[in-house]
């Protein structure tokens, strides 16, 4: 599981390049969770933050069985 924060840029879009998931958008300082079985996903700048930098910061956390 990957629990994700968009730290720097106002917004930014979630997408799965297999469509695994619908696209969707965060916005500064909200968190949001990649399921580690959704596979491979982007995040990239949208909306007001096209063509801005935006940052994310990922905690990775694991379930001891």
């Amino acid at each position: 599981m990957n629990v994700i924060n968009l730290i720097e840029g106002e917004e930014a879009i979630v997408e799965s390049p297999e469509g695994r998931f619908e696209p969707f958008v965060v916005h500064y300082a909200e968190t949001f969770i990649v399921p580690e079985i959704v596979g491979t996903y982007t995040i990239r700048p949208y909306g007001k933050s096209e063509g801005r930098q935006c940052a994310t910061l990922k905690a990775f956390v694991r379930l001891n069985a």
